[in-house]
């Protein structure tokens, strides 16, 4: 899948536009848009938040925690950095079309 056909890659790009309320929302949003799931501590068996969310799975003490760990973890897979810039580059992957 290129990235423009890649929902992940949007949501990652959308989210740093936003503020923390913002990003929360758009998690939630996101979460009831592609089935994820982002689970509060269950009582007493768990403390943790847990968020998967496009393949990606993050968990944290608090909402916040949960959401800054998934937005690294997903950082990663799709090789979405800040430059010291602080803009983010994409780098799709090169594809040879055709016969060699």
């Amino acid at each position: 899948m290129d990235v423009l056909h890649n929902r992940l890659h949007a949501f990652l790009l959308n989210l740093e536009c936003l503020d923390v309320a913002g990003q929360r929302d758009a998690v939630y949003s996101e979460v009831m848009e592609t089935f994820g799931r982002f689970d509060p501590p269950a009582g007493d068996r768990s403390h943790r938040w847990d968020l998967d969310l496009h393949g990606v799975q993050g968990c944290g003490a608090s909402e916040e925690e949960a959401i800054a760990n998934w937005k690294r973890l997903a950082r990663a897979q799709c090789k979405l950095d800040a430059e010291d810039d602080g803009f983010i580059t994409v780098h799709p992957e090169l594809r040879q079309k055709g016969a060699a």
